[in-house]
């Protein structure tokens, strides 16, 4: 709670920082600093940066900067490089330490990256914004357009939920995994119930049980269920894995509905990336078990796009598809691919897309736009 507050309260100030008059402009400072001595401009860049927060924005331009004294290429890898760590590589104000990138984006625009110098990786040390997610923190750019989702933000008032972790054993698999029940207090035996695949991840980065209490706290979702699944191995259980589908529809299900006296149920499915993934594969073989299934970013690209012909050869399933993902993901083509599919079988569906990259601040945020189809407004 105090973290994400801390934040919200830090992304304002950057915000403010960002969005103020252009008496001081880094676009400025460069020319100006031309013909000056090393001394001179390694003060004046000092005196900037206690100044101001970085990245520096001016209209849609992200300045990043870095000092580093080894004399190493820096680089900045992130969302806007797909990561690769070679690939925008700074420049170097001559005469100092200082390293420094220009980069045009949307104003709605929200990215993580970090900079990296001689095969290692670093945070930006101008910058107090960061988010953490499975593969650790990173720095954060929100540009001045960006709207932070309030929903994310533990309310107090609207913790009205209950949250049991059960140890789950599973005959068909021979296993056990961790699974968390989540009931809000005005949901009843037959209230829609979510299955979650990468429940730990939702429930840990996701913040999904604040961000559930506080949608049916204000009304924006009825008043609902949620099984959050713990995966053993993501990358086997995900990747078109019917013994994984099986488990969850023959028996954790049947184990959860018994255990907590449900029925009835509207029944979602849905996850991120692969775990988008195989929410969309369920569609194969449990299409009359699922009223909604939602893929946040999923990875419709693996095994030269499989999920499109496994969909392709659905008979007509009256499953709702709530889609999205980030445009800094490059995942547009096998989404347009999949939308033709959806027209053409007549299978309705929506599909969303955000100024964002692939990770836990994109999904995080718009975990409401992904239910809302599903579970949207006050319970009748």
């Amino acid at each position: 709670m105090n973290r994400l507050k801390c934040v919200v309260l830090a992304l304002s100030a950057l915000l403010l920082v960002q969005c103020s008059s252009n008496e001081e402009r880094f676009s400025s400072l460069l020319k100006e600093m031309e013909g000056l001595t090393s001394q001179e401009k390694t003060q004046s860049l000092k005196q900037f940066t206690q100044q101001n927060i970085f990245p520096f924005i001016e209209d849609s331009t992200a300045y990043f900067l870095f000092e580093d004294s080894s004399r190493q290429a820096v680089y900045l890898a992130g969302d806007m490089s797909a990561w690769r760590p070679d690939s925008i590589p700074l420049i170097n104000i001559e005469q100092t330490n200082f390293w420094y990138a220009a980069l045009r984006f949307p104003q709605r625009a929200r990215l993580e990256y970090k900079f990296v110098c001689g095969g290692k990786w670093f945070l930006d040390p101008l910058n107090p914004l960061k988010d953490r997610g499975g593969m650790g923190e990173n720095s954060v750019l929100a540009m001045p357009a960006y709207e932070f989702p309030q929903e994310v933000l533990f309310k107090r008032e609207f913790r009205k939920s209950d949250l049991d972790t059960v140890v789950f054993k599973s005959r068909l698999l021979k296993n056990r995994r961790r699974i968390y029940f989540y009931k809000h207090q005005k949901a009843g035996d037959n209230s829609p119930l979510i299955l979650f695949n990468d429940g730990g991840d939702y429930l840990t980065f996701g913040k999904a049980r604040i961000v559930l209490d506080n949608l049916i706290g204000s009304g924006q979702l009825k008043p609902l269920l949620a099984i959050f699944i713990e995966p053993r191995n993501r990358k086997r259980e995900y990747r078109f894995n019917d013994a994984y589908l099986k488990m969850v529809f023959q028996e954790l299900l049947p184990f959860i509905q018994k255990r907590y006296g449900l029925k009835n149920n509207r029944l979602a499915m849905g996850g991120v990336s692969l775990g988008g993934l195989i929410s969309l594969y369920a569609l194969k073989n449990y299409s009359r078990n699922l009223d909604f299934v939602f893929s946040q970013s999923g990875a419709l690209w693996l095994d030269d796009e499989r999920i499109l012909k496994e969909l392709t050869d659905l008979s007509q399933p009256k499953t709702f598809l709530s889609l999205s993902y980030g445009l800094f993901e490059n995942m547009e083509a096998s989404h347009e691919h999949l939308k033709k599919i959806l027209e053409q079988k007549q299978i309705n569906f929506e599909i969303k897309t955000y100024y964002e990259g692939h990770n836990w601040g994109n999904w995080r945020a718009h975990l409401k736009d992904a239910l809302l189809p599903f579970a949207g407004g006050k319970a009748k």
